[in-house]
């Protein structure tokens, strides 16, 4: 790594990441700016290279199912656009991750160096206790780092051997020759080195931090620990078995090691009973951590009205800018009120195609029609209109939606965007990381993998079908479900994948999920056109396609970028049109 990366670096980062919380022991002092040399020795200041990982987490992830079939930019110059439009490449990849990940990580091996010349505390209980829980830490964030450059640029190489991504244990200059010799070992070995690191984080954390306790209290929340170590080790393995890196079919090892660790977690958080309630205010409590989220990354207060999420994705009527548009083919992947997709449904009404829906799609999409908003808005309540021509919302605004719908899920319904004085100043947005929904969908999918729907494993008293079941009861679809009870082996996993497209979306998973299912990329995704002659005759509503889906070189494993292959030439490259 570069030493001009680590000189007059700020690296008391826990100072402006305000839930991953620096040790009541210390003293956060005013000017953060360290040479490396001046360092060694002082704890608080070692610590920030530790807690450069915790700024590299994934702050904005709503925008990359854009890149997806799920939604699209009303933009149409945005960088999505070129990438879906055969411009994702080594020379261009909006969401690369490449440097950020290797840049934490490194923080992390320079924080492994310096620890053992540093003294804590002179109270050598406290010392070693924090000693451990530091070591557990850096073990776990640098498993997370490896692993989510492992999701986006675990691959297969011109010959068809599965690649994963440099695992770096030590601090490397970036100009350095063993940084010129870097090669990229096999998939396998990644995941290894990868759960490995977690078995540390795993057996030296605390299972969650709580109580009073400086070195292990709840002042120390949202920093790793062992709960989300476990909720890693369920993703990595979920991940490694998947038909992307296993031809085409699921690797029944890893889907048992998937399955071990999500039972653990399903176990910690009540069985299928800990299934409660969500909605969207999963993205703006703050006062409580809401029993379904096990991670979340920093609030933000709102003071920044113009570069806020809401702000960006508020329809125009709201003063937004509506950017987020989600698609007809996400649209219609809601099932009816009693379970049954809509093609095989006995309710559902074309003409009035939002009535009788699942629960969840009016708590995830602004359709035409919907209400928004609550107070302190003077408009809370009114209604989105994207049929008609004559409002700012409606579809053939050129600064409105340009599928007929805006995103609702992740969305403070109560900001004022227009009016700074009525702003609500100190209320919270929030981004979870890991849910343990995500957690319960892991399980059903790899045990549906590997013993189909019904089957029991040795980790679990419960099935795939089990739990599908109460994710949809808990949604609010009908308490008997007849259509996932009776729906046969052979069809389950796509009930499963459909379960996870819509509990997880627009939080950062399909585009990783469609690539490593080897699922349908190419091709239009839809959006709805509507007619209404008069404000007093029902709109009709006409699908239609829309934005293309064209990724002509890289499909389903992400380009390593040409800058990094330039550096170091034994990189192999992902293999083109694969």
């Amino acid at each position: 790594m570069n030493m001009k990366f680590f000189n007059n670096i700020c690296l008391m980062v826990a100072a402006v990441f305000p839930l991953c919380s620096c040790d009541s022991m210390f003293t956060l002092e005013e000017d953060n700016n360290y040479d490396i040399g001046e360092v060694n020795g002082i704890p608080e200041r070692v610590l920030g290279f530790l807690d450069i990982a915790y700024t590299a987490l994934p702050t904005d992830y709503s925008y990359t199912e854009c890149a997806t079939d799920d939604a699209v930019m009303n933009e149409y110059n945005n960088e999505y656009h070129r990438m879906v439009n055969g411009g994702w490449g080594p020379t261009f990849d909006p969401l690369s991750v490449w440097e950020s990940s290797y840049k934490a990580i490194d923080g992390i091996n320079r924080f492994f160096e310096i620890l053992p010349q540093t003294s804590i505390s002179k109270n050598q209980e406290d010392d070693q206790a924090y000693r451990n829980r530091w070591t557990g830490e850096a073990h776990g964030m640098r498993a997370y780092h490896h692993f989510v450059l492992l999701r986006h640029y675990g691959g297969v190489g011109v010959s068809g051997r599965k690649l994963g991504i440099p695992y770096l244990d030590r601090s490397l200059d970036r100009d350095s020759e063993e940084w010129k010799q870097l090669r990229r070992p096999s998939f396998q070995s990644t995941v290894e080195s990868i759960s490995k690191d977690l078995d540390v984080a795993i057996r030296l954390l605390p299972e969650k931090y709580e109580g009073d306790d400086r070195v292990t209290g709840w002042k120390n929340r949202n920093r790793m620990d062992k709960r989300i170590a476990l909720a890693v080790k369920a993703q990595l393995y979920m991940h490694a078995a998947s038909p992307a890196y296993n031809d085409g079919y699921y690797n029944v090892e890893y889907c048992d090691s998937a399955m071990k660790y999500s039972a653990r977690l399903i176990e910690l958080n009540g069985g299928l009973a800990g299934l409660g309630y969500t909605d969207n205010s999963i993205f703006w409590e703050s006062d409580n951590i809401p029993q379904d989220v096990l991670w979340r990354t920093n609030q933000t207060d709102g003071t920044e009205i113009s570069d806020s999420r809401e702000a960006r994705n508020y329809p125009p009527s709201r003063y937004g800018k509506g950017q987020v548009n989600p698609t007809q083919d996400f649209v219609d992947a809601f099932p009816d009120k009693d379970g049954y997709p809509i093609t095989q449904s006995s309710v559902y009404n074309p003409g009035q195609p939002y009535l009788n829906r699942d629960p969840r799609l009016a708590r995830t999409v602004i359709y035409n029609g919907a209400s928004f908003g609550i107070a302190p808005s003077t408009i809370a309540g009114d209604k989105i209109y994207t049929a008609k021509e004559d409002t700012k919302d409606g579809i053939e605004n050129p600064e409105a939606t340009r599928t007929g719908y805006y995103l609702r899920k992740t969305l403070r319904p109560d900001f004022v965007i227009n009016d700074p004085n009525r702003w609500p100043i100190g209320q919270k947005t929030i981004r979870p990381l890991i849910r343990f929904t995500e957690i319960y969908l892991i399980y059903a999918e790899a045990a549906t993998a590997s013993y189909d729907a019904d089957g029991a494993s040795d980790y679990a008293d419960y099935t795939a079908r089990d739990i599908i079941k109460a994710i949809r009861q808990r949604a609010g679809l009908g308490r008997s479900d007849s259509y996932a009870s009776t729906l046969p082996a052979s069809e389950f996993m796509d009930l499963v994948r459909n379960e996870r497209r819509l509990e997880l979306s627009f939080e950062g998973f399909r585009f990783y999920d469609l690539r490593r299912w080897k699922a349908k990329i190419n091709g239009p995704v839809s959006c709805v056109l509507f007619q209404q002659k008069d404000s007093n005759e029902a709109p009709q509503y006409l699908p239609v396609d829309g934005e293309d889906r064209m990724y002509a070189t890289f499909t389903y494993y992400a380009p390593l970028p040409e800058k990094e292959l330039l550096k170091s030439p034994k990189l192999e490259q992902n293999h083109f049109n694969n």
